[in-house]
């Protein structure tokens, strides 16, 4: 069977109940906060994004895809050999496996909102971002920021997956779509099932 390395980035739409970070696979926060580099690793998103509730219009802005955490001064987008995130694989997928994925959110807002799990092929990631030595500038962060986008993986592709629609959003409204993942306003998650990478 074919073997193919991806880079899974957790994007964070505008409106999110807490703060959260991937932990299976392990995200480059929870890389940053195992090596003591993050005393926060759930802060590292772009928040608020004055393009809601339009989810495809916001910059990447500073944050780039692969987060900056004001708090502490870490730009997860430079690839770090010192703390180990961006430099090697952390896992890699058999083509059209399912995976499982699990994150922690730390619950310090009232509100919803909805987020996705896009996926690029690891080479194609590593043309857009330089490496450790040279921090990314705004073009390489909105550049590979648009190669994520090209390969969000839709919550109605994993068939018995319950695909909600945000309590935030109303019919008509850009961001009624059922394809992006839904947080409620309640905690109540399961992790959720992904399909294989394409």
């Amino acid at each position: 069977m074919k073997t193919q390395t991806f880079v899974i980035a957790a994007g964070l739409a505008p409106l999110v109940a807490g703060h959260g970070y991937l932990t299976i696979p392990k995200s480059r926060t929870r890389l940053g906060s195992e090596a003591g580099k993050d005393t926060c690793p759930e802060c590292s998103i772009l928040e608020p994004v004055s393009a809601w509730p339009d989810l495809d219009v916001a910059p990447v802005g500073r944050s780039g895809p692969c987060g900056y955490n004001a708090r502490v001064s870490v730009d997860y987008n430079q690839p770090s050999t010192q703390f180990g995130w961006g430099i090697n694989p952390v896992v890699t997928y058999n083509a059209g496996q399912t995976i499982d994925v699990q994150w922690c959110v730390d619950n310090n807002g009232d509100h919803g909102g909805m987020f996705t799990y896009p996926d690029m092929p690891g080479p194609s990631f590593g043309q857009q971002i330089p490496g450790p030595e040279l921090p990314a500038d705004h073009a390489e962060k909105q550049a590979a920021e648009d190669c994520f986008d090209k390969g969000l993986l839709s919550c109605t592709d994993v068939s018995g997956q319950s695909c909600n629609f945000s309590a935030d959003c109303s019919p008509g409204q850009p961001c009624w779509r059922n394809d992006w993942f839904t947080m409620q306003r309640v905690q109540r998650w399961q992790p959720a099932r992904l399909p294989g990478c394409r």
